[in-house]
């Protein structure tokens, strides 16, 4: 062989070398989030279960009274819900490597009306499940209510659920806002609370799989398995679409969801300045 070609051929060689270094890396990493996930799994599951177990055998103790079992099935309701809960995200975490693999179901979607159902559905969940006093509000603009666009419905409709949830979760008092902004290429779900907030330093973390970065002294302070911020990212990015976050600790956040009208490839981009664009709105709470 000549020179040239000994040189092509050390190259490819180092070449090799690098990918194997770097698959028995990510194979590692891959370890690492299997058992982290099982873990999260694991200890969050049996919080929920053990109350159902723990409640439902004092429901035959004949010596508490009606007011006091109506509280154990409050309790069993409440903890049946997280354990849904818990089971859904742990399928949604299945689902998001089945559709990175494949192209997501599209359909004509009204946004409005999108919304207007996520809000009916959280009437019933913040009287049952979300102790405190929190309003939740719809701020619309009356003068596009009739617009539509491209997208998947139910990875959307999972997106902003994750996102209330998530409002819910850290906001023991004031509100959750609903809003939606119409820009020329997409349109922009907003989703503001009056919550805890998240600490600077943390925000680049909260997008990580099994991240808790709401912590005291190393102590987890709010339960969950730490994948609803993730999976709702993952979703946006299937989508072509851009997800952002605004915060202040102890005064609240605002995630901003950026979806385009209709995904041709290409991923979205937000120009920042567009955040601040004035409308006419009316505004529905309950």
């Amino acid at each position: 062989m000549t020179m040239e070609q000994n040189e092509y051929v050390k190259t490819l060689q180092e070449k090799v070398i690098l990918l194997e270094e770097e698959l028995k890396f990510k194979d590692r990493e891959v370890e690492g989030l299997k058992g982290a996930f099982l873990a999260n799994v694991s200890h969050e599951i049996r919080t929920p279960m053990n109350a159902i177990v723990g409640f439902s055998g004092l429901l035959k103790d004949t010596g508490f009274s009606s007011d006091e079992k109506d509280e154990f099935i409050d309790e069993i309701i409440q903890a049946s819900s997280h354990l849904t809960e818990l089971i859904e995200d742990i399928i949604e975490v299945a689902n998001l490597q089945f559709n990175k693999k494949s192209q997501s179901r599209k359909e004509e979607i009204d946004p409005y009306q999108l919304l207007f159902d996520i809000f009916e559905d959280y009437q019933y969940k913040k009287e049952a499940l979300y102790k405190g006093a929190i309003e939740m509000r719809i701020k619309t603009n009356k003068e596009v209510l009739n617009k539509t666009f491209i997208s998947n419905p139910r990875m959307l409709h999972k997106i902003l659920e994750n996102l209330i949830d998530n409002a819910f979760k850290f906001t023991k008092e004031g509100s959750i806002e609903l809003n939606i902004q119409f820009y020329d290429t997409y349109v922009e779900y907003i989703v503001t609370d009056t919550g805890i907030g998240i600490r600077k330093e943390k925000l680049s973390q909260i997008y990580n799989n099994f991240s808790k970065v709401w912590r005291k002294n190393g102590e987890v302070l709010y339960e969950g398995l730490g994948i609803g911020l993730s999976s709702a990212k993952n979703f946006v990015d299937i989508l072509g679409g851009v997800m952002h976050v605004e915060s202040i600790e102890g005064e609240g956040s605002t995630f901003y969801v950026s979806i385009p009208y209709i995904f041709d490839g290409e991923q979205l981009e937000v120009p920042r300045h567009e955040k601040t664009k004035e409308t006419k709105t009316i505004q529905i709470s309950a």
